[in-house]
């Protein structure tokens, strides 16, 4: 399989935001921050944690090179394609007890306003694609951050984990957050 291009990796994470905003506008405003599902998290809750967890990237991607090699190095292996990057998260979701941890997750019980949250997603998705612009389609394989529950990405594998783990969550808000289930 051919390694995407930075265009086409900018394409498919506008498409998972953007199907994952309409799902959520789709939704009946009163929905938004109801606890549908007992002891888990609103679609309020499931989008904040998207917007923290795409910032976290993010803000990585921003860090100079020299501070990303010298704190984590460089890559010495061959680099996940997409499908190995969903294995590795799906192993990490089946073989451990997998939860974010606080500081990703909203406070049971507090509330957003929809329309601001939707607005900050879509503006840690634009920060992302500043960051990922800056680097160079070969430099995207080399250099690496470290993922709490994965270990250690390239910036190439962190682009696949924000589309694929955007994706989870819609994928669950898609299948178990409808109304009158």
């Amino acid at each position: 399989m051919e390694t995407p291009s930075k265009d086409q990796l900018i394409q498919d994470l506008k498409k998972v935001f953007q199907n994952t905003i309409d799902w959520i506008n789709n939704q009946p405003e009163d929905h938004f921050n109801k606890e549908l599902i007992p002891d888990k998290w609103t679609i309020a809750g499931h989008l904040y944690h998207l917007i923290k967890s795409t910032k976290a990237v993010s803000q990585g991607m921003k860090m100079p090179k020299l501070g990303l090699r010298t704190m984590f190095g460089k890559s010495n292996r061959p680099e996940r394609t997409y499908q190995e990057m969903v294995e590795k998260y799906e192993g990490a979701l089946t073989n451990s007890n997998l939860k974010a941890p606080d500081s990703y997750s909203a406070k049971s019980g507090r509330i957003f306003n929809r329309s601001e949250l939707i607005k900050r997603f879509e503006g840690e998705l634009n920060d992302l694609i500043k960051a990922l612009d800056k680097w160079q389609e070969d430099e995207l394989g080399v250099y690496i951050m470290p993922h709490p529950a994965i270990g250690k990405c390239t910036l190439r594998e962190f682009v696949y984990f924000t589309n694929l783990h955007t994706r989870h969550h819609l994928d669950i808000l898609e299948e178990k957050y409808v109304p009158g289930v």
